[in-house]
């Protein structure tokens, strides 16, 4: 059985390889690649969809102008389905790899694909208009730049087609470059047939149709299997969810080291809770030597780890224990709190041992998901990626109201919420509430 475990503190909780998904459009399909799924799954019942219409109340009614108003946008949300696919088609094929910094025709395209260094595409019969409606596409939605160039081996009066990458369309690169991110492996991983087939089943999973006899989660319902099962078993799809789950980690990483003020804990120590070997307070050690670093996880995971990162010491304790906290000025936590690994109460309960280990002065700095508060703008991403957990039976996220509260219950009170780079790692400052 699979489990991806951002951090393994405080306790082992499978949490599903899909954490952090987000896919573009909910109610499209494509093909199911596994032959076991239940076919009773597959359609709405159309005698319940009549009952609900039957119990409606009076229909709201647009005027002319707010109909006109609506109607593109809504077509344009219809078809959203399609961008994610063209992604997925473009990584599959390898193009923006073959493109890189040059700009190429679809004739020079169709040669890389068929001689290039990439992976040639060999004995196939290349559908040069497909793929030239595609490379539009792309234009349209910001992965390339369209423009009409002449070759040498054209007409004088003939311009044809080409494209280069925009910034977007390097980040589907596959090829590795120093210090540069790919996110072809999120592409992949969010468009498999396991996913995206997931949200057909969704609506079943809302009013909990075929709890007692079938498979209850959408990612259960569209593979006949859980999500620890499926990608236990298929390796091709593991891979690519292990380096989607690589480059977000990595990511989030980064997002922490810039989106706190680390500096303001030179000479200070800091504990991190959960922490395995200390890899991310490890980055944070690398940047602000003058602080010291020290990851707690429990005994028996520190006598196992890997060797930590330089600047960074492992102790074996136990956060529920404040007596084997050591003597700190701040207590870091990477989704330790997340509602997967806790209940609420267990949650207050760790972050009162938080407060008794920490001096008056001392702070919880949390990197975790927060999600806007109702009448809020922003934070349409963090939203996405919550609706995804759905899939997989994975608990919802807090709002900032959510994490105000959690925090008060434990004594503390929030000093700020910062954004970060990352849409799934937010800073949370907690400093200790007035007696």
């Amino acid at each position: 059985m699979l489990s991806i475990i951002i951090k393994s503190y405080p306790r082992v909780i499978p949490l599903m390889i899909s954490i952090l998904v987000i896919v573009a459009c909910q109610n499209l399909s494509i093909a199911s690649a596994l032959t076991n799924t239940p076919s009773r799954w597959n359609s709405v019942s159309p005698s319940r969809q009549n009952s609900w219409l039957s119990l409606s109340k009076t229909p709201k009614i647009l005027s002319s102008d707010e109909t006109a108003d609506a109607t593109l946008p809504l077509m344009q949300l219809a078809s959203a389905h399609i961008t994610p696919q063209v992604l997925r088609c473009l990584v599959e094929l390898g193009i923006p790899d073959i493109i890189g910094n040059d700009n190429m025709t679809i004739d020079e395209i169709v040669n890389e694909m068929s001689v290039g260094d990439h992976d040639p595409i060999h004995n196939c019969r290349i559908e040069k208009d497909a793929l030239l409606r595609i490379m539009r596409l792309s234009a349209t939605i910001g992965i390339t730049i369209e423009e009409l160039v002449s070759r040498e081996h054209s007409r004088s009066d003939e311009q044809v087609n080409a494209y280069g990458l925009t910034p977007m369309g390097a980040l589907l690169q596959t090829k590795q470059v120093t210090g540069q991110l790919s996110l072809a492996s999120c592409v992949q991983h969010w468009t498999e047939a396991p996913l995206w087939n997931s949200w057909l089943h969704l609506p079943d999973y809302i009013i909990g149709e075929g709890v007692t006899d079938q498979p209850h989660l959408p990612f259960d319902r569209a593979n006949g299997m859980s999500s620890d099962e499926y990608y236990g078993h298929d390796k091709g799809s593991l891979k690519i969810a292990n380096e989607f789950v690589r480059t977000i980690s990595d990511g989030e990483i980064s997002a922490i080291v810039e989106g706190f003020e680390w500096r303001t804990l030179s000479g200070k120590t800091i504990v991190d809770v959960g922490g395995h070997n200390g890899i991310v307070i490890g980055a944070v050690a690398h940047k602000y030597p003058n602080i010291e670093c020290i990851c707690l996880d429990l005994p028996e995971v520190v006598a196992s780890a890997a060797k930590p990162p330089p600047g960074v010491k492992l102790v074996g304790g136990d956060i529920m224990d404040p007596t084997s906290v050591p003597k700190c000025d701040a207590i870091f936590m990477k989704h330790i709190l997340d509602k997967s690994m806790w209940d609420e109460e267990e949650s207050v309960a760790l972050l009162r041992s938080c407060h008794v280990a920490l001096p008056r002065d001392g702070k919880v700095i949390l990197g975790e998901a927060v999600l806007p508060n109702v009448g809020t703008e922003g934070g349409s991403m963090q939203l996405f990626m919550d609706v995804q957990f759905l899939l997989v039976g994975r608990e919802g996220q807090r709002t900032e109201s959510e994490w105000t509260d959690l925090a008060r219950k434990a004594g503390f009170k929030i000093e700020s919420i910062n954004r970060t780079s990352s849409a799934s790692c937010y800073i949370i400052v907690l400093t200790k509430a007035e007696a």
